[in-house]
């Protein structure tokens, strides 16, 4: 199954612009368009959890939510973990206590199909885009999935599926920690969980590319070894086997002064070719372009370029390749 992330605000690992502001009527526009006719389509969404006291990001999303539910689209939501106080004596019980107050809420509407619990709990080093960065994120995301399920078997809420997901990245610290999630969560873990994610930017983030190969080669076997090592090398860690799918979470390739929009097109094609044709192989459900608009085109930092569209909702080439492949697929 195909989705986008529909917004534009992306968390950032180095500096970038500020938000050019959202117009809910153009994208809905767009992603309507964007949406294969007849087919499900599903809106990546996110909200945080920053610790007790703290506004209710459930909340603020709900009015998005209830709108994209209503036009026809399904929704998978991200609760992130991101406690300002640090205290995971304290948070991640509270998180616990989030996750499961996201499906009381939203698990009644049968367009909301999934609950991604935490956001690249592997990554430590990007606090404005990654909970690796805060205290206690490893046992946020085993208490938390574990939480969710046991919430969505008591409400009856049997559409509602459970995943967390992991930054594409290599060595010994994506063992440690899928050995941390299989050694602290055990079996009960491994059950509750209905998906595992990953998120891979080819040529962005995490190993770079093959030399030797043109950028829809590179990209292809890129794409490829990622899957493989998830489900090869680092899932079996967590005690979890090929009966737990594998999603593709975030997919993405910006654009922006130094990189073309024709490249953009040709590291989505052969992204979205290769999970395709190796879906059986790593038992690959879903798939999820990350996003629909850039930040701030205008911006000098490629991490506001990541959109299918520019800020003012105007589309690139990516976008016309995105949608055929989405209803050819």
């Amino acid at each position: 199954m195909f989705g986008v992330y529909p917004g534009g605000a992306a968390g950032a690992v180095g500096a970038s612009g500020p938000l050019h502001a959202e117009d809910p009527e153009k994208r809905l526009g767009a992603l309507q368009q964007l949406r294969p006719a007849g087919r499900p389509f599903v809106l990546r969404l996110y909200a945080s959890y920053g610790g007790p006291g703290g506004a209710s990001a459930l909340a603020q999303q709900g009015a998005d939510i209830a709108r994209y539910t209503a036009a026809g689209f399904e929704v998978e939501l991200v609760l992130c973990y991101r406690p300002a106080d640090h205290d995971a004596t304290v948070d991640v019980p509270g998180f616990v206590s989030f996750a499961r107050e996201a499906v009381a809420g939203l698990g009644s509407n049968p367009n909301v199909v999934s609950l991604q619990v935490t956001n690249e709990a592997n990554v430590s080093g990007a606090p404005d885009a990654s909970d690796g960065y805060y205290a206690g994120a490893k046992d946020a995301l085993i208490a938390g999935v574990q939480g969710v399920k046991a919430e969505i078997e008591r409400d009856g809420f049997s559409q509602l599926k459970v995943g967390f997901n992991w930054a594409y990245q290599l060595g010994p610290s994506e063992e440690d920690f899928f050995s941390y999630l299989g050694q602290h969560g055990g079996a009960s873990f491994a059950r509750a969980l209905d998906w595992v994610g990953i998120d891979a930017y080819p040529g962005t983030w995490g190993p770079g590319l093959p030399t030797g190969l043109s950028l829809a080669g590179a990209t292809r076997q890129a794409t490829v070894e990622a899957l493989a090592a998830l489900r090869n090398r680092f899932m079996p860690l967590a005690g979890l086997t090929r009966a737990t799918p594998i999603q593709v979470c975030e997919s993405g390739a910006p654009t922006g002064a130094t990189r073309d929009e024709a490249d953009q097109s040709t590291v989505l094609a052969a992204a979205v070719q290769a999970v395709y044709d190796y879906r059986a192989t790593y038992h690959v459900t879903d798939y999820r372009w990350f996003d629909l608009r850039d930040a701030n085109s205008s911006s000098t930092s490629f991490e506001d370029h990541y959109g299918l569209m520019s800020d003012t909702y105007v589309a690139k080439p990516a976008f016309a390749v995105y949608r055929a492949l989405a209803a050819r697929l």
